[in-house]
């Protein structure tokens, strides 16, 4: 039993009178007492006010209940009692709870009541309300790490967050990229259209620079017109310059500012960690290194510190653009390559894409991987069909029959959600049949349909189109998925044709791969034949159809018209 609190009073004090005062009187501190096991034998007013609890509702409950339901099941009213005991005094400043359930931010103390020989037999705990002290200390914390005009961080909390990402990017083998920002022409905004306008730009500024940037980027406003911009998780060092390449065209964009339209650019200087630095001192020196070659460049441009990631990424930058002139002004074009049947007959002709310049010296998978990475895959395959298909038409009004137009396409493009309906008007358009349409795709592509979940090769087959895998055999474990793939025909990579037919095993490869296309009736067209004796053995070896230099490269479209006649397509 918990002793009298008079017990612990100083005899001449007139004790009752001071517990009654303390008890009864004493209204901003909640005072209460607990027993050894903490369940609560005494309650002030202040308590009473501060909790919302009666004496009768609270005495004999655990002081458990006055806690968060977090703090409670973690058992912090145990440690606290526990570390009361072992020095006499534990401070409490946390969270509580009220009747009511809602939260109140607590200072208080809590010291044990010990007996005559030193024993615990209970607790004493003084707290008192200050959720308004704490909520007005956290928001005077929360503007030291804030620009106030932009509502980004700060320079000190850039500083900061710049020293932990750094430590993370080490800690777990990730690429960070500092991307500094610094607005071109700032000054003379201020100087002709004064601060305020300059502020408002800088706000303005700020909203870009956000939105264009992902939510787990770090973006501050350093002072002035310089911003900062840290970016965690990326692919590769390359991705700085595509952010970049966003920041500099939004930034660039026409601003309103009081009615009035304001035109500025920007300068981008980028760093890498830890490709150029591994401390966050030498990499924010870096990116200012390479901001400053930027505006000495002549601004409006962005460049990484080391030249040699400079120069792929504006080598990217500049394929961006080409590639946007191009499909602008429609100056790619088709080429044909025909493939015949093993009697010599010419089934089918494959459309492939060239372009000019630059681009046209790329694989085309580069040029698709850009395409994708300006959203312009879509159009792109789009003109491709049409004047794949536009050609055939020609080609069967001038008596070229029976051969099929063959179109590579890739899983991206498949995946678009009007990729059918556009195929569909295609065909009408052109009052082709659906038979006359093969469509190609690499292995590669096929897989990531099947694995995705992708119905659409199904509804081509459905339609009636054939469905190739192109480069069979590049090595993407396809013989596990031939059997789930309902495509109609497969097109050996030419690298299954090097050293056939002078090499057993070379031979025993392809004929088994033949093989298990018939068996899954497939038909099987091989690619890159350049000598007869290749396509003696494929013939031999059951491979339907050929396709490579031994009859012809690839032709422009009036020299594939040409060699169709001659070599009597249309006639049987």
């Amino acid at each position: 039993m918990t002793p009298p609190l008079t017990n612990l009073i100083t005899p001449g004090l007139a004790p009752d009178i001071l517990l009654r005062q303390i008890y009864l009187n004493v209204r901003d501190f909640a005072i209460f007492t607990m027993d050894a096991d903490g369940k609560i034998n005494s309650w002030n007013i202040g308590a009473e006010l501060i909790f919302g609890y009666t004496p009768e509702e609270i005495i004999g409950q655990d002081v458990g209940g006055l806690f968060t339901v977090s703090d409670e099941s973690d058992g912090e009213h145990r440690l606290e009692m526990a570390q009361a005991g072992q020095y006499d005094r534990a401070a409490d400043y946390r969270w509580h709870r009220r009747k009511d359930q809602s939260h109140f931010w607590a200072d208080g103390v809590l010291t044990p009541i010990r007996d005559a020989g030193g024993e615990i037999i209970g607790y004493l705990k003084m707290l008192r309300d200050i959720t308004e002290r704490k909520l007005a200390q956290d928001e005077m914390r929360r503007l030291a790490t804030i620009d106030v005009l932009t509502g980004l961080a700060n320079r000190a909390a850039f500083d900061a967050r710049r020293s932990e990402m750094v430590s993370l990017a080490e800690r777990s083998g990730q690429l960070l990229l500092l991307l500094m920002v610094d607005l071109d022409q700032f000054k003379e905004v201020n100087d002709a259209l004064g601060h305020q306008a300059g502020d408002q730009l800088l706000q303005q500024a700020a909203r870009r620079i956000r939105a264009v940037s992902r939510e787990s980027d770090y973006v501050a406003r350093l002072g002035g017109d310089e911003f900062a911009l840290l970016q965690l998780h990326v692919p590769s060092p390359s991705s700085g310059g595509v952010l970049a390449e966003k920041l500099l065209h939004e930034l660039a964009l026409p601003f309103v500012i009081n009615g009035r339209e304001v035109k500025i650019s920007a300068s981008i200087g980028i760093a890498v960690c830890p490709v150029d630095a591994t401390t966050p001192d030498t990499l924010l020196k870096k990116a200012d290194l390479a901001l400053y070659h930027a505006k000495n460049a002549g601004r409006n441009r962005f460049h990484y510190y080391t030249e040699e990631l400079d120069e792929v990424a504006h080598r990217k930058n500049a394929d961006h653009n080409e590639l946007r002139r191009v499909l602008h002004n429609g100056s790619y074009w088709m080429e044909y390559q025909p493939i015949l049947a093993a009697d010599g007959r010419v089934i089918a002709v494959e459309a492939l894409l060239r372009l000019p310049g630059f681009l046209g010296q790329q694989p085309v998978e580069y040029v698709i991987s850009l395409a994708g990475e300006l959203g312009l895959l879509p159009e792109l395959g789009k003109g491709v069909i049409w004047r794949a298909c536009a050609q055939l038409r020609c080609w069967l009004d001038a008596g070229i029959s029976g051969v099929r137009i063959c179109i590579n396409t890739c899983a991206r493009e498949l995946q678009s959600a009007d990729y059918l309906t556009q195929l569909d008007t295609v065909l009408g358009a052109f009052q082709l049949p659906a038979e006359a349409v093969e469509v190609e795709l690499t292995e590669r592509d096929a897989i990531e349909l099947e694995r995705s979940g992708s119905q659409i090769i199904e509804h081509l087959r459905a339609r009636g189109i054939m469905v190739a895998l192109d480069d069979f055999g590049t090595g993407y474990s396809s013989l596990s998925y031939l059997r789930a793939l309902p495509v109609s025909t497969i097109k050996l990579d030419k690298s299954f044709l090097r050293d056939v037919p002078s090499s057993d095993d070379a031979n025993a490869v392809v004929k088994m791969v033949i093989k298990l296309a018939q068996d899954l009736r497939l038909n099987v067209i091989a690619e890159g034949v350049e000598s007869a004796e290749q396509a003696v053995f494929l013939s031999d070896s059951g491979c339907g159809a050929f396709q490579g230099f031994l009859y012809t490269p690839a032709l422009a479209v009036d020299d594939a018209t040409t060699w169709l006649h001659q070599h009597g397509a249309g006639r049987r």
